[in-house]
């Protein structure tokens, strides 16, 4: 009997070792660049609206351009917010708030007043612009009068228990 040794080329397996090992790594390329496009995806910041843009949204109300406006913010450790606005024009004073409020206790209510100056200040003054009333989408106040309380910049939304023309409790403080 004769023994044949037969020898093997191993020349077709190296090229498939090669060509699979760059099939491997264009997958691993392609996997590093769909995770990588995902997390700039998830990164992008979304812009939050302002207070002024929630609550127009929220009411279903636009803020004539030509009135002043004033961010009011909570003062009493909740997280209510809300948009003063003044005008005055051909002598009509024109004062509007819009509030995010929680609802108030039984027996209590929300009153808007128009503050000039500072407490210890000789011309401190203010004047009770009303009781808030239960909107769509929050509370709100309209104020109109023939004077002009320009000169009155802060706003003020109390939680009231008596109607005693005196602010109590104050829940949103802003100024214009």
């Amino acid at each position: 009997m004769t023994n044949y040794v037969r020898s093997v080329n191993l020349r077709p397996m190296g090229r498939n070792v090669v060509i699979g090992l760059i099939v491997l790594a264009g997958l691993g390329a392609l996997i590093y660049w769909a995770v990588r496009s995902n997390k700039e995806e998830e990164l992008t910041p979304v812009p939050t609206p302002s207070v002024e843009e929630r609550l127009e949204d929220s009411f279903k109300y636009q803020i004539p351009e030509n009135f002043e406006r004033a961010e009011l913010r909570d003062v009493s450790g909740a997280d209510g917010s809300g948009i003063a606005t003044r005008n005055y024009e051909g002598g009509k004073f024109i004062h509007a708030v819009l509030a995010d409020l929680p609802d108030p206790e039984a027996g209590t209510f929300y009153e808007g007043w128009l503050v000039r100056g500072k407490e210890a200040d000789e011309n401190f003054a203010y004047i009770s612009t009303g009781r808030m009333t239960i909107a769509k989408g929050g509370y709100m106040l309209e104020f109109e009068s023939s004077k002009d309380y320009s000169e009155y910049s802060g706003v003020v939304i109390t939680l009231e228990k008596v109607n005693d023309q005196k602010p109590e409790k104050h829940i949103l403080e802003g100024s214009f």
